[in-house]
């Protein structure tokens, strides 16, 4: 008889600073640069996760792209109008 070494199930671990970027209100009172210059000082880009809007349509993309090359957990929300 032989034994198999098991695997361990994967984990997943929720980010320390999640940033909900695809409200109106937040997208009105701040811009796109300042918010790419709080995410590049922040010391663990990795543990941050913002949500956007649907950047197909107001043109974030650029900004989803930037965000995710800085390490950034990027989630896109469309919402029904």
């Amino acid at each position: 008889m032989f034994t198999q070494d098991r695997l361990a199930p994967p984990t997943f671990q929720s980010s320390s600073v999640v940033i909900d970027w695809s409200k109106d209100k937040l997208q009105k009172k701040f811009d796109s640069a300042s918010l790419l210059q709080w995410v590049q000082s922040f010391p663990s880009q990795d543990d941050v996760h913002i949500y956007l809007g649907n950047v197909s349509f107001h043109g974030d993309r650029m900004l989803m792209r930037k965000l995710q090359a800085l390490g950034c957990t990027v989630t896109c929300r469309q919402y029904q109008g």
